[in-house]
């Protein structure tokens, strides 16, 4: 009898309960067992499960999509666990040597396996991998109690942090990544945290943005002062956990400044609106600032948009709208430190030497 053949022998009843057969050598790990070096992390979940929250640097690897997923759960409430598991089984049983054969590569890694609450799909997978020869447990609680890891670790203090502030365009992002011990928000939600942020990018979701948060949090020094940006709560449709925004305004505060011009070639090089998704992106972006900057004034950055002319479209924008709000809301701030970000690498040293002052 084949190990497929034996294991849907045991699962399915009444052959044998399921749970005698699941609870049976099936060995658990804590969440932070799970993450540490070298482990691989397994999430049997569907794709849309995955998409909206998992586990970084996880790989989906669904037992069933999400209309089978609906469908074994309105039989389970319907008719009963006993059904429902046949169902599964009908399911799964067609692909599982493909799935065993996408895990091939990993036959000598420890593998730690999670579906939502520690439940049937993972232990299901975790019994069939050992008898399969692979090295697998799985993560007691499932992605319910990595979640909860989560936000627990979001209201630990976080490091003192050296805010960068400036215009749009002026490089605080630039400059971040060439700095040790910092902390990238926009880099982490995938957004630019503007109203054009999301272009070229795919934007995290809650979950995910506070899952590598933490993953980033957990690796960076606890004694010294952190680099990030300055933002608002929200980057993005992401909002920055409550702890962390109000280290950010009680932090050290830096003012960047650049020229007008170094402001739009950066923004331009950075975004490089050369193709027809972007450029249609940007088009209806331009329409809904009607009501701030006037039919007029948009219509212009629309036809501008349509002759290619992305430097005169960031010239008004960053004159027009977003220098006036920015000037008010940075008016209202106490700068320890003001520097060019004429020379990035000159800027970033500067603010190395002046991290050292405040260390020693």
């Amino acid at each position: 009898m084949s190990i497929a053949d034996s294991f849907f022998t045991q699962l399915k009843p009444p052959a044998k309960r399921v749970e005698d057969f699941l609870n049976g050598g099936v060995k658990e790990v804590s969440v932070e067992s799970a993450l540490t070096a070298g482990v691989v992390l397994l999430d049997v979940r569907t794709a849309e499960e995955f998409k909206l929250g998992s586990i970084p640097a996880a790989q989906s690897r669904p037992l069933f999509d999400n209309l089978e997923r609906a469908e074994i759960g309105t039989i389970y409430k319907q008719i009963g666990q006993d059904a429902a598991i046949d169902k599964g089984v009908e399911f799964f049983k067609p692909r599982l040597q493909q799935f065993l054969a996408s895990l091939a590569e990993l036959k000598t890694r420890q593998l730690v396996v999670y579906c939502a609450r520690g439940g049937m799909r993972s232990a299901a997978v975790v019994r069939l991998l050992q008898g399969s020869g692979f090295k697998a447990v799985q993560l007691r609680g499932g992605y319910k109690h990595y979640r909860q890891y989560v936000l627990q670790q979001l209201e630990n203090p976080v490091p003192p942090l050296i805010v960068l502030h400036g215009q749009t365009g002026v490089g605080k992002t630039l400059i971040l990544q060439k700095l040790p011990d910092n902390l990238d928000l926009e880099g982490l939600a995938c957004h630019r945290s503007s109203l054009f942020g999301a272009i070229h990018k795919s934007p995290q979701t809650q979950k995910n943005f506070e899952a590598h948060l933490v993953q980033r949090l957990s690796v960076l020094p606890e004694n010294i002062p952190l680099f990030v940006e300055g933002e608002s709560r929200k980057v993005g449709k992401v909002f920055i956990p409550l702890v962390l925004a109000e280290a950010m305004k009680s932090g050290i505060l830096v003012l960047l400044s650049a020229s007008l011009e170094t402001r739009i070639r950066r923004i331009v090089a950075e975004y490089q609106i050369c193709d027809e998704h972007s450029i249609q992106q940007i088009d209806s972006i331009l329409q809904t600032l009607s009501v701030a900057l006037g039919k007029i004034k948009v219509e212009q950055m629309r036809f501008w948009l349509k002759q290619g002319n992305i430097e005169d479209i960031v010239q008004l924008l960053l004159v027009e709208y977003y220098d006036p709000r920015y000037q008010h809301a940075m008016s209202r701030y106490d700068y320890k430190l003001k520097l060019s970000a004429e020379n990035l690498n000159q800027a970033a040293e500067e603010l190395l030497s002046f991290r050292e002052g405040l260390v020693c």
